[in-house]
């Protein structure tokens, strides 16, 4: 199996290369002609290619790429490599989504109780300690020096 990573990994890149061939081609020998970019407000260049020729180039690159998957396919049935798609588990039962979403529920009402007790904890923490610094500052008078 290992040794067929390498001769797969060409194939698939050979599949690669040989899609942008058409367009490679047509460029190359000059039959279809991309506009240049230009700055904006440069004068306009000559036109370039024209509908037909890019419908012509569309219309046999269905061709050609029905030709290619064929040959990737038998290209690959040669090699030994059968792609297999991933089975997924099986979607839980209704019975069980709810029983999970009841739990999270559960979980987060939990957190959500601990957090509000945490919260009237220190809020009551709080509320002692500003208590005790005003009675202090009772018992010391006026003044600050206590002796009432």
């Amino acid at each position: 199996m290992r040794s067929r990573t390498p001769l797969v990994a060409l194939v698939t890149a050979g599949f690669i290369a040989l899609a942008g061939l058409p367009v490679g081609v047509a460029v190359g020998v000059g039959w279809l002609r991309l506009p240049h970019v230009q700055p904006p407000g440069a004068p306009q260049t000559d036109a370039v290619s024209g509908v037909v020729a890019w419908t012509l180039l569309a219309l046999f690159y269905l061709v050609w790429m029905s030709g290619l998957g064929m040959l990737l396919v038998w290209l690959f049935d040669r090699i030994g490599h059968h792609w297999q798609y991933h089975e997924r588990s099986a979607r839980p039962t209704k019975r069980a989504r709810r029983r999970a979403r009841a739990t999270l529920r559960h979980v987060s009402a939990e957190e959500q109780a601990a957090r509000e007790a945490q919260r009237r904890r220190e809020e009551r923490e709080a509320r002692r300690r500003r208590d005790r610094e005003r009675d202090e500052a009772w018992r010391r008078g006026p003044d600050g020096r206590g002796g009432g």
